[in-house]
């Protein structure tokens, strides 16, 4: 292989791993709520869907041992079958949510709910709140996992990972008008002294 042939099979590499769409859901407490929040995008193209009425069983979202649903209850294309690993074991506790916004993403073991008539590689922003509960109370262990699809696309779901609140600076203390003028005048009383005894 000469060197010319490598080069080219680095950029082919280089392009498919900067071709690869992810879509991350992060699950966090934000006070006396878990917030569900997802952002990305995933590439269909290779996979085929069936039209299916009814996102999830809540219309805001849910939690269960197999099950993830983010966003607002739409009509979905289903992609069966086409998540690997299965997800399983997020939630000891079913947990349903009580508000939602944007499109539905819905994720049952194997399978993927994307909203219908969805632009492969479009770009997904949405959110679910689970109000007055808490990341133990649902049975949700820290921790993050990965799903892949065909294409290699990647579901990221972080849970309980956000970074931690920034807590301002300590403030130094300092001195004051009037004390920094006392030592100022402190020092130039001990500099006269000082002076006085050498001519002395």
């Amino acid at each position: 292989m000469n060197l010319r042939s490598a080069c080219v099979g680095l950029a082919f590499l280089a392009a498919a791993n900067a071709a690869q769409a992810i879509y991350t859901i992060n699950i966090d407490q934000v006070g006396a709520d878990v917030v569900m929040t997802g952002s990305g995008s995933l590439n269909t193209s290779s996979m085929s869907a069936l039209t299916t009425i009814g996102l999830c069983a809540a219309g805001h979202g849910l939690i269960h041992n197999n099950a993830i649903c983010i966003g607002t209850e739409t009509t979905a294309d289903m992609f069966s079958g086409v998540l690997f690993p299965s997800l399983t074991g997020v939630a000891s506790t079913p947990q349903a949510g009580t508000g939602s916004m944007g499109p539905g993403v819905y994720i049952l073991g194997a399978d993927l709910y994307l909203p219908e008539n969805y632009i492969s590689e479009a770009s997904i922003s949405n959110s679910t709140t689970f109000a007055g509960t808490t990341l133990a109370g649902a049975g949700l262990t820290v921790g993050t996992r990965t799903l892949f699809l065909p294409s290699g696309d990647e579901i990221i779901i972080n849970i309980g990972l956000a970074p931690p609140p920034v807590v301002p600076a300590a403030s130094i203390p300092t001195l004051s008008e009037y004390a920094l003028m006392a030592m100022a005048s402190m020092m130039a009383m001990l500099g006269i002294a000082a002076v006085r005894r050498r001519k002395g």
